[in-house]
């Protein structure tokens, strides 16, 4: 209880971490405010014990993890454990972010690398692409590669995760299958995509023509 919902901007992915927490991603229910007011569950990465309550070592004392988000969306776990996140920026930019303990990712001040991104405390992100190439949501890591899921930018990036950098960005499926709206790990070292063509914002009514798809990856 106590995350606000709005029509917009409520994020939703959750992800076991490989400590046993539950992370989930909450939207700032389009109140910027909310974003940076550690006491309020709203605009951030959430941490939680599997029966609901708040890990001893959270930072604020409650299921805050991280803050300072507009409306966060992919979440995934690299092979040492650190927390990639994927966020839907305002009208400039979205944002690949890598999440830590505590850590003030600037919104509404700093929308990716624009606005008030130089204040003290702000962590950059890593990667950031521009609204029309991106609205990406989902985030899956297979073989220390990210992919992420973007629907505006009817594509899917790769982004290979060298040390704490994202390097060789690739761009594929580029308005092949329209709105890409998740990526996840298949067996055998594969991928699933869904597409969000319609329906996923007003919805619309009979909406059943989505597809899952599954992707095979190279060695």
């Amino acid at each position: 209880s106590g995350i606000l919902r709005n029509k917009y901007h409520n994020g939703g992915r959750l992800r076991w971490g490989p400590d046993g927490k539950l992370y989930a991603a909450t939207g700032d229910a389009q109140n910027g405010n909310y974003a940076q007011d550690t006491s309020n569950l709203s605009g951030k990465i959430l941490r939680i014990n599997p029966d609901g309550s708040v890990p001893s070592d959270n930072p604020f004392g409650n299921r805050v993890w991280s803050y300072g988000h507009r409306n966060p969306q992919g979440l995934a776990f690299d092979a040492q454990g650190r927390l990639w996140q994927q966020e839907f920026g305002n009208s400039i930019m979205d944002e690949t972010n890598l999440i830590t303990r505590g850590g003030n990712y600037g919104w509404p001040s700093c929308e990716g690398t624009s606005g008030a991104c130089g204040t003290a405390g702000f962590i950059a992100p890593k990667r950031t692409y521009p609204t029309a190439e991106g609205s990406c949501s989902g985030i899956a890591i297979v073989r220390e590669a990210l992919y992420v899921a973007c629907q505006r930018g009817t594509r899917m990036y790769r982004a290979v995760i060298s040390g704490s950098s994202l390097t060789n960005v690739q761009t594929y499926f580029n308005g092949t299958y329209g709105r890409l709206r998740t990526v996840e790990p298949a067996p055998n070292g594969a991928l699933w995509l869904t597409t969000s063509n319609t329906g996923d914002k007003d919805s619309t009514p009979n909406n059943s023509n989505e597809r899952i798809l599954r992707v095979t990856l190279g060695v």
